[in-house]
């Protein structure tokens, strides 16, 4: 059956926790990660990644949202919602799956 890990982020979520520690006037690096909740480690890895892509900007030890990282942060989001969606409707089958013995 599928099952949602609940403490592990996956790559989508991490992106989206990234790109909205990014929504103010511009972060550095440091308020980044604490706003995100992620590792130098993970910043490490992530945030080059998003440059490239087109989703930040970097500029004086900031970063920036760009329009295409707006748009991808609203996409994010959707699915976001639709995994808890989906989360909530495993959730009332398995009681239901309980409820009558299996």
């Amino acid at each position: 059956m599928l099952e949602f890990n609940k403490r592990k982020r996956d790559k989508y979520d991490i992106i989206a926790d990234i790109l909205s520690a990014c929504k103010e006037d511009g972060i550095n690096k440091t308020r980044l990660m604490y706003a995100a909740g992620i590792t130098y480690e993970v910043a490490k890895k992530y945030l080059p990644e998003l440059v490239n892509k087109g989703y930040l900007i970097r500029k004086d030890n900031s970063y920036y949202l760009t329009q295409k990282g707006k748009q991808a942060l609203e996409v994010l989001q959707q699915i976001k919602a639709k995994k808890n969606e989906l989360k909530t409707l495993l959730d009332q089958f398995k009681k239901i799956e309980y409820k009558n013995g299996r």
